[in-house]
């Protein structure tokens, strides 16, 4: 068998010429492994990013507010506009979470650095300004905003509503006439602007309103409660009864809804099922002053002056200037030390 063989000079090019193939192939994988590193880097910094966003756009205030301050934080990495939708939303949050001041902040911020902001940060900060009590305030930033956007339905509704919580009845049914003439189908418009004409007295104009509210929008609670609040007021407690219980199938997580039938069931002296109505709207907010008024009032009607005292002393914990609470709580004091020294019956 033919036998072959290398000599030395022929065999060391080879070898070299095979160890430079491999330090060529170890140099092209090390750089893979860099650039796989690179891009694991920059993808994972776009799924954090990505959550963020989904954080700074959630319902939940606390959680909101972490995520925008974080991508706030993150200065020139992030764009202008970026930091202005930040600063609007953490806005937002703040206001949910009864912040004001820390909310009107942000809208500044974010109309100090982008004037196209100008129509969401303007609303909303009148919107901070009017739940903080500065309704001169708010009316000014909607006279701004009115003024840039003549045609802005909102804008009416909102400097309207901040009119009706001043008293100027008139000024703010003429806003809202100039909302409905920009939008003839906005619910919002009449039944705010019924609520105006109910306030005044006019209670033709009050349930023509409500009743065009419904008609347009006969899925909305919140018209159902305008009107169910008027029948009520008016002393008609079937109707708003009924309006109250669609208003509830509507939608069922509205405290008010509950407190308000509760208040039409203890006028009809079923102080049982107004119990039960005061409880819901307690466990839906807990910080709802005025439904444990309210469930003390019932519990008075059932002579039950224990729970009705620590329901009393709640609600002035919660609101220490609620009048008709002190003067409750004053009631059943006096009425349980009458209790405690009343002969025993024999």
């Amino acid at each position: 068998m033919a036998r072959f063989s290398f000599d030395l000079p022929t065999l060391r090019p080879l070898r070299l010429a095979l160890a430079a193939t491999a330090l060529v192939a170890f140099g092209a994988t090390a750089d893979a492994r860099s650039h796989h590193k690179a891009q694991h880097k920059v993808q994972h910094r776009s799924t954090h990013l990505a959550d963020l966003w989904t954080g700074c756009r959630s319902g939940d205030p606390d959680k909101r507010i972490a995520a925008c301050t974080e991508i706030i934080e993150l200065g020139a990495q992030e764009t202008k506009h970026n930091h202005v939708v930040a600063h609007v939303n953490r806005g937002g949050a703040y206001h949910a979470k009864g912040d004001y001041d820390l909310a009107i902040a942000d809208y500044d911020m974010a109309l100090q650095m982008d004037r196209r902001a100008a129509a969401a940060a303007l609303s909303a900060r009148a919107a901070a300004k009017r739940a903080k009590g500065d309704v001169a305030g708010a009316i000014g930033d909607y006279d701004t905003l009115i003024e840039a956007q003549p045609k802005s339905t909102e804008a009416y509704i909102g400097r309207a509503d901040a009119r009706q919580s001043a008293g100027d009845l008139d000024r703010a049914i003429a806003d809202y006439d100039k909302a409905l003439q920009l939008d003839k189908k906005s619910a919002m418009a009449l039944a705010n602007r019924g609520r105006a004409y109910k306030a005044k007295g006019d209670l033709d104009h009050a349930l023509a309103d409500f009743d065009a509210a419904v008609k347009l929008e006969p899925k909305s609670a919140r018209a159902l409660l305008d009107r169910a609040a008027f029948y009520q007021a008016k002393g008609d407690l079937d109707h708003a009864l009924a309006d109250y219980d669609a208003a509830i199938a509507r939608d069922g997580k509205q405290a008010v809804s509950y407190n308000n039938r509760g208040l039409a069931l203890h006028a009809k002296g079923d102080y049982d099922k107004a119990l039960a109505d005061f409880s819901k709207a307690i466990e839906l907010d807990p910080k709802y002053a005025r439904a444990y008024l309210n469930r003390a009032n019932a519990l008075r009607g059932k002579h039950e002056l224990e729970p009705a005292k620590a329901d009393l002393e709640q609600a002035l914990r919660l609101d220490p200037n609620l009048a008709a609470a002190k003067k409750a709580l004053d009631d059943v004091t006096k009425l349980l030390a009458n209790r405690a020294v009343a002969p025993s019956p024999h």
